[in-house]
């Protein structure tokens, strides 16, 4: 067993506590690691109290009727007695709740490239395609025989939604073996596919009208959408998000982006993706960040989408002279 592995089991064995953090608008990976880990660990260790936290005060669409949302309040009595475990997050700003911070220890496991440090033991590595694989190692390594049903069920939509469905360029040899290991545990995987991909007529039309929004540049290399602020309003959307999953596989584009008004936090943010061409470091420049070829950002105005658009142009004419 690797020692970080070795490291981070020995220390969750040392705490009859332990609060559980995932990133701000979780996807399926960051709730998937939170509720597969937690289930593994009450299943070994039943003496043991684990809180998932923030649930209390998430909307319940995230939970796409897969996760179920316990939405009681846990107070910072416990979590200043527990050991804190931040999974699937990049940097500290993006922790949900930001209450981790109550906490007597830390630990990290995200597979995001490593921007900054914030816990006392930390297993980053971008080459996993899904924190939620790097998890399902973890438990397997721990104990395989508690590696249940329940647990796999959580961890394998995580993977499923962070390497889309095994289609990324990001999927690995080593992604389809825990996959494997994951579904001979026998669960259910069509309640993971109806969770994901079954839609209402309202966001039917909503995709529509997103689709309609698509703009080409740099000769259709370069795709963008810029949703309307009272757009989700007119089609009834509840939870406000990039849709930037609309712009994928489009024939000839190499770079799209989605930008779209979040009313909570008040401000224009948007998402980023590549086929192949490395683009964080361009949503780095605007409050953002993330994975080479999928990446988010935040920004002070709605002119600075302005801008984002001349970088990508111009990042796409200076990888066309080299190439």
């Amino acid at each position: 067993m690797e020692f970080i592995k070795k490291t981070i089991i020995e220390k969750i064995n040392s705490y009859n506590k332990i609060s559980l953090f995932f990133h701000e608008v979780p996807d399926f990976d960051a709730l998937g690691a939170c509720y597969g880990l937690k289930r593994f660990i009450k299943d070994i260790a039943p003496e043991k109290e684990v809180k998932i936290i923030g649930l209390d005060i998430i909307d319940d669409f995230f939970s796409k009727g897969f996760f179920e949302f316990d939405h009681t309040h846990v107070g910072n009595s416990f979590i200043s007695q527990s050991l804190g475990i931040i999974l699937d997050t990049a940097n500290e700003q993006r922790v949900w709740t930001n209450r981790h911070r109550y906490c007597k220890e830390l630990i990290r496991i995200d597979h995001h490239p490593q921007v900054e440090s914030i816990a006392n033991i930390e297993w980053i590595d971008p080459t996993y395609p899904a924190t939620c694989q790097m998890i399902a190692e973890l438990l397997f390594d721990w104990n395989s025989k508690y590696v249940l049903a329940p647990t796999a069920m959580y961890l394998y939509a995580g993977i499923v939604t962070d390497t889309g469905r095994f289609l990324h360029s990001n999927t690995n040899p080593s992604t389809l073996t825990i996959a494997g290991k994951l579904l001979n545990t026998g669960f259910n995987r069509q309640s993971i596919n109806d969770a994901l991909y079954l839609r209402n007529y309202k966001q039917l039309k909503f995709d529509s009208y997103v689709i309609s929004k698509i703009v080409f540049l740099k000769n259709k290399k370069f795709a963008y959408a810029v949703l309307g602020k009272k757009s989700f309003d007119r089609y009834d959307i509840d939870v406000r998000m990039s849709m930037v999953q609309i712009l994928n596989n489009i024939e000839g584009v190499e770079v799209w982006m989605s930008c779209y008004y979040d009313k909570t936090k008040k401000s224009w943010r948007g998402s980023l993706r590549s086929r192949e061409l490395p683009i964080n470091q361009i949503a780095e420049k605007h409050n953002g960040g993330g994975h080479k070829l999928a990446a988010g950002f935040t920004l002070r105005n709605k002119r600075e989408i302005k801008q984002i658009k001349k970088e990508v142009i111009q990042y796409l004419q200076q990888v066309q002279k080299v190439y």
